[in-house]
């Protein structure tokens, strides 16, 4: 679909009120505004159609870093890292409890996590506030009654100094910090999350390439360090660039979790950007070469073991998507879909039953144009929509999904509450 196409289907919900729309067994959709001043949390419900209709913006009661990167780098929309439209470069800004009866927010401008109350309307109330273990935190995970945030610290180059930090949060939404949960990275995290089961902490990272698994204790504590890890797969003498991976999935197959991770491929091999002008619509002074998923199995001992490595979002290393950056799974475990953030598509991937992982389509979906950015993407909890946010533009394309888990793309919907530039994390409820 051309870009004239798609500003014209965009919905403007201009009005902050309850939509007329709305009901209690509507979905929720949820997406951080990540405002300097007073981050916040916009919601949408959407109807039987598929259509959302936003029904408010919510404070979280912390602070957003804007339309910048995080480190403050400023704003550069030429530079694919300073351009702000991935204002944290990471994924799971935004989560909820397992119960859905609230939803966890990380403030990046002001170092702390935020929890809010799903009210009967879907409408947020915030509850509680607490500090992160470090600034700028990105993603936080729960699992039952424990959260654990990701954070990465104020140190823009190696050495880095993100951690993570343990909370266990009660039936009102009060979060009270796990004594010595603190775990120091020493690098930039991604993102963080539990296994299936709650017995394992999963947490990549974007500079090193390592993805980490740490066990779980009885108090809600981690491991003193990861009982396993591994580096994301780099085929360096054969000219693939550096694996950054920034998103992933877990979805448990017989007694073994499965990570699918999301690997952009933009830094060679000495860790530069490639200057090369008009050859990416979204990145006007840089290209870079076709993105890649890999698969990690994790056993019951949390030994995590590579599957399938590098497996590309096309046929060769420049002539795929690029920038795959999030990855969701298909509720039938079987897909997996890939959105490639400066190729305004998504690929789709087999997932075995062993873990390995094959294209099966490039671009399932695309838009030609190229110029819009896809960052977070979620699936309903029945598996019948996929929402996909779209970074440059402050909105949320749905999909309704197909026999097969091909995609129907049915609508783009905004409001004058989300900023064009700055938005992160996406949930339903």
């Amino acid at each position: 679909m051309k870009s004239k196409k798609l500003k014209a289907a965009i919905v403007l919900m201009i009005s902050a009120g309850i939509a007329d729309v709305q009901s209690q067994n509507g979905k929720g959709v949820y997406v951080a505004t990540n405002h300097t001043t007073a981050n916040t949390v916009v919601g949408f419900i959407q109807d039987g159609n598929g259509a959302l209709n936003m029904i408010g913006e919510f404070p979280t009661e912390g602070k957003g870093t804007g339309n910048v990167e995080i480190f403050d780098w400023g704003y550069d929309h030429t530079h694919p890292l300073k351009d702000g439209i991935d204002p944290l470069i990471s994924a799971y800004g935004l989560t909820n409890t397992n119960d859905g009866k609230f939803v966890i927010v990380v403030n990046a401008g002001d170092a702390s996590i935020s929890t809010m109350k799903v009210m009967a309307d879907k409408s947020l109330t915030s509850v509680d506030k607490a500090a992160a273990g470090d600034i700028h935190p990105l993603s936080v995970a729960s699992h039952g009654n424990l959260v654990y945030v990701a954070s990465s610290g104020n140190v823009p180059t190696p050495p880095f100094s993100g951690n993570l930090k343990g909370f266990k949060i009660d039936a009102n939404g009060k979060l009270t910090a796990i004594s010595n949960s603190v775990r120091d990275l020493n690098a930039r995290p991604s993102c963080v999350a539990f296994t299936e089961d709650g017995k394992f902490l999963v947490v990549n990272e974007l500079v090193s390439g390592l993805v980490k698994i740490y066990a779980v204790n009885a108090d809600g504590s981690l491991s003193d360090a990861p009982v396993s890890q591994a580096n994301s797969p780099h085929d360096s003498k054969n000219g693939r660039w550096l694996p950054i991976p920034v998103g992933f999935d877990i979805v448990k197959k017989g007694n073994k979790h499965i990570i699918l991770v999301s690997e952009a491929r933009f830094l060679d091999n000495k860790g530069m950007l490639r200057e090369e002008a008009n050859k990416v619509a979204q990145s006007p002074k840089y290209s870079w070469q076709t993105g890649s998923t890999s698969s990690y199995v994790v056993d019951t001992k949390g030994q995590i073991e590579l599957v399938s490595g590098d497996v590309k979002t096309g046929n060769s290393m420049e002539g795929g998507q690029i920038a795959n950056c999030w990855v969701e799974i298909s509720k039938d475990g079987k897909t997996l879909w890939a959105a490639n953030a400066l190729s305004s598509s998504i690929s789709s991937y087999l997932i075995a039953d062993n873990g390995e992982l094959k294209l099966t389509d490039e671009t399932l979906y695309k838009d030609t144009s190229e110029e819009l950015f896809f960052s977070d993407l979620v699936v309903s909890e029945d598996g019948k929509y996929l929402y996909q946010l779209i970074g440059n533009q402050g909105a949320v394309m749905v999909f309704e999904v197909l026999a097969g888990n091909k995609l129907k793309e049915l609508g783009v919907y905004s409001s004058t509450q989300l900023p064009k530039v700055g938005t992160y994390g996406i949930i339903t409820l």
